[in-house]
């Protein structure tokens, strides 16, 4: 039998992928979820969303937890997840963060969740995505909550550019496995995010693992590469700050593995003065 092709992240694996075959299917997912919840509220159906798109299971599958394989059911490993993003996010904000980015949105769960779960309320909540179709999805949603001040924008992490969201002061800015496709960033994708405002707060939840420990079960180059996932943010942030143009915060590998062979670990960095 003839091996698995290997996988080659190109822009328009990513546009088959999400812009034709996944975030279409979520858009069906919000009007089924709009059509039963009259009127609808953002909260409800974005929860309803999310329990649709995920594989169910009564069972118990094989998850990572800080770093160990343990068997779990589907929903605690989700909720795990799910939760760490957006409490970190919210975390990191404060009195004066008046924009909060997530670069490589998606339809925006988990910005728009965010939002839901009591992030700062005047603060600006922007979806950078690449595909239409995620942006459409996202901007459908936002439009359930009347209070948000919500702006959809185009982004590619091949050639970056969040010029649209100049003017602020102090961004908290965040990424959930988006940089994963992107096998090589260039150093330009920083530069963008850097130059955002005054004071900028980033926080990667991305399978990066490898990158800060070394191999693992639940992390390895060897999935990086046949995946055609990202091999090199960690280096890039880390000669970032040796220039001086950011501080690593914090870095736990391996937080949590709803894939327990493609890990999700959480790097937060600020921009330095």
């Amino acid at each position: 039998m003839a091996g698995k092709a290997p996988v080659a992240r190109t822009a328009e694996w990513i546009e088959r992928e999400y812009g034709r075959e996944k975030w279409p299917a979520v858009d069906r997912l919000v009007s089924d979820a709009m059509a039963s919840d009259r009127p609808p509220l953002l909260s409800r159906v974005l929860r309803e969303v999310a329990r649709q798109e995920r594989p169910s299971s009564e069972g118990q599958e094989e998850t990572v937890l800080g770093g160990a394989t343990i068997r779990l059911p589907p929903a605690v490993a989700w909720a795990a997840h799910d939760g760490m993003v957006v409490e970190s996010v919210i975390a990191a904000c404060g009195p004066t963060t008046d924009l909060v980015l997530d670069v490589g949105s998606g339809w925006a769960k988990h910005l728009l969740s965010v939002w839901v779960a009591g992030g700062p309320r005047r603060a600006t909540y922007a979806a950078a995505e690449y595909t239409e179709s995620g942006r459409e999805v996202a901007t459908r949603l936002a439009a359930l909550e009347p209070a948000i001040r919500f702006q959809s924008l185009s982004f590619d992490w091949r050639h970056p550019d969040l010029t649209a969201l100049a003017g602020h002061g102090d961004a908290v800015v965040f990424t959930v496995h988006s940089l994963e496709q992107v096998p090589d960033l260039d150093a330009g994708a920083l530069d963008a995010v850097l130059a955002l405002a005054p004071s900028v707060t980033c926080l990667h939840f991305e399978s990066v693992g490898w990158q800060l420990e070394g191999d693992s079960a639940s992390s390895s180059r060897g999935y990086a590469e046949r995946n055609d996932y990202n091999r090199n943010l960690v280096e890039l942030l880390r000669a970032y700050e040796g220039a001086g143009r950011l501080e690593m915060v914090r870095t736990l590998p391996n937080v949590v593995g709803v894939n327990p062979r493609n890990a999700t670990s959480l790097v937060v960095w600020r921009a330095t003065a």
